[in-house]
């Protein structure tokens, strides 16, 4: 799951600038800013704009273009206004504030009861970052992430989410080996299972009804650790607050793995499905088609 990182000093110390203060300056005027900024992503034409309607089109085919359209832009104004919340997020010493509701804490609670532990999916729905924390303040949390592109980065990103009770692993064998034990033991850990794997790993599934390289490490990990499995999303409501959503998702570990990943996808897509301007398109999610080529995207 981990990709080789590389070093780059001075481009990480610019983009910690931008993060420190991005933490530093209120959400009044740093929202407002990137929701220009998506806005200019639009009017030029940026990747991010072209990727997000290329799988908007994608997966809702049945769209007029109209509001293919307005998917994309409403999404992208999502993902460039979350980018200051996440900054505070790893900077500041809380932010139990924005949270509002919580649905689903209750049946987690009973299942730990039970001394068995809870394996937590999701994707880029929200904002992720919340959803950390929230784990981290509410449970023994462990979170297995990919290591990021620059090395020095790293480093920023374990402390910013290490907040709490949460321990951060690396997608390596040894972090492999942590997520299982704290599984093992009973707590409770977290893993994004819509990126698509690496390297021969993975099997391909239907993901809105486009065949979407998935991981399997999701029914492995479940398998090895009996644990019981639950989606996380932190939406954002009408109110500018977050709502935690932490449904139950019940596949059957014996399922081959193609089916148990298009099971998997398809709960996902559900979440998805109600909340779409808050989903992150402007990843490229069908990048790999089923033949090993690359399927085109905006360069």
């Amino acid at each position: 799951m981990s990709k080789k990182s590389e070093s780059k000093p001075i481009k990480t110390r610019v983009i910690y600038g931008l993060i420190w203060l991005f933490a530093k300056l209120p959400l009044s005027i740093t929202q407002p800013l990137m929701a220009f900024f998506a806005q200019l992503a639009v009017i030029f034409n940026s990747r991010s704009y072209r990727v997000s309607l290329v799988n908007i089109q994608r997966c809702y085919p049945e769209k007029n273009a109209k509001d293919q359209l307005a998917l994309t832009k409403s999404s992208l104004k999502h993902t460039f206004k979350i980018a200051p919340e996440i900054a505070k997020a790893w900077l500041n010493p809380s932010i139990e504030t924005w949270i509002d509701k919580v649905y689903g804490e209750e049946d987690i609670r009973e299942t730990l009861a039970q001394q068995q532990g809870v394996l937590i999916t999701g994707s880029h729905l929200g904002n992720w970052e919340v959803a950390l924390f929230y784990l981290g303040k509410s449970f023994d949390f462990t979170c297995m992430y990919r290591k990021p592109r620059y090395q020095e980065l790293d480093r920023i990103i374990s402390e910013g989410r290490g907040k709490n009770t949460t321990k951060m692993v690396p997608g390596d064998a040894r972090g492999l080996r942590d997520f299982l034990k704290a599984l093992k033991a009973g707590e409770v850990a977290a893993l994004l299972s819509d990126q698509e794997p690496g390297g021969d790993s993975g099997v391909f599934a239907p993901f809105f009804g486009q065949p979407a390289k998935t991981m399997d490490l999701i029914q492995k990990v479940q398998t090895k650790s009996g644990a019981a499995l639950y989606q996380i999303a932190a939406i954002k409501n009408d109110r500018g607050k977050y709502d935690i959503y932490l449904p139950k998702i019940e596949i059957d570990i014996q399922l081959d793995p193609q089916d148990y990943a298009t099971q998997l996808n398809l709960e996902l897509e559900k979440l998805i499905r109600k909340h779409p301007q808050q989903y992150q398109w402007s990843y490229k999610r069908f990048k790999t088609a089923p033949d090993g080529n690359r399927n085109n995207y905006p360069k």
